[in-house]
């Protein structure tokens, strides 16, 4: 189930990205002690769904996001190993992007590192296109429209 992030989801949360976006990111990381904290602060800047099997279960995945004016920013995405290849990753974006949409937001945007091959090809699967090469920060920049437009 996708549901929305509960403040006992942290410790998992943590976990998914100490495994999951720590390994592949091309950025130096803060020891352990630190990493809780910091990512901790940065969910507090947005909302956060989870994918967990049920409402009290620990969550196996988690989308975070921010509202920028009108621009849904995707800021962190992970997913446990065992659960990948299994629609979570794109279940927990079909939700965030409605959700965006409700708010308001046009457009999404999310920054890929420019070294991760196979979140580019998720994103682009999902209607993201590349829109700049940020070499600086060694990333791809994807956006996507979230207007629906009825013929």
């Amino acid at each position: 189930m996708i549901r929305w992030r509960q403040s006992a989801d942290d410790k998992a949360i943590v976990e998914l990205v100490r495994t999951q976006l720590v390994p592949i990111s091309p950025w130096q990381h803060p020891p352990e002690s630190r990493l809780s904290e910091d990512i901790k602060n940065r969910l507090r800047r947005g909302p956060t769904l989870v994918a967990s099997r049920s409402r009290d279960s620990s969550p196996f995945g988690f989308l975070h996001m921010e509202l920028q004016g009108t621009t849904l920013f995707i800021d962190l995405l992970a997913v446990d190993g065992s659960f990948q290849n299994k629609h979570w990753g794109s279940e927990l974006m079909n939700e965030a992007e409605q959700y965006g949409r409700e708010q308001g937001c046009t457009i999404a945007r999310v920054y890929v590192d420019e070294s991760n091959s196979k979140g580019l090809r998720f994103y682009e699967r999902l209607g993201y296109t590349k829109v700049s090469h940020i070499k600086e920060l060694k990333v791809n920049e994807l956006i996507k429209s979230l207007q629906r437009f009825w013929s």
